[in-house]
């Protein structure tokens, strides 16, 4: 199924980052989740669900990919980052970590000013 909107090669990466244990999920005290991806050269932030009706991205991720491949050319429906998030969350495979709010405000801080 995934193979008629997702290229083969970006479903193979997904899967390679999810057998090395590369998807992140942050969880806070009041249930808040927080994503992050390791990929090849850097750590990555995904968000998997916007909740943004009146955009065609649904979701985010801070890799090069994604905003050349999904927001600039509009070649792809998302990057391997956020598949990896997606499949992994589904399938309980993420790597779940609690993190406290002072914690999580440092993670979105240090994604601002980089």
């Amino acid at each position: 199924m995934l193979r008629a909107v997702l290229p083969d090669t970006m479903i193979i990466a997904a899967l390679d980052i999810i057998d090395r244990e590369g998807v992140m999920k942050y969880k806070t005290s009041w249930g808040r989740h927080h994503y992050e991806v390791l990929g090849t050269t850097s750590t990555y932030t995904v968000f998997p669900h916007l909740g943004v009706a009146s955009t065609a991205v649904s979701s985010y991720c801070t890799c090069p990919s994604f905003a050349y491949a999904v927001l600039i050319s509009e070649n792809h429906l998302m990057c391997k980052h956020v598949l990896a998030v997606c499949l992994a969350d589904r399938w309980s495979r993420c790597v779940v970590r609690p993190i406290e709010d002072d914690d999580l405000l440092l993670k979105f801080a240090g994604h601002v000013s980089s």
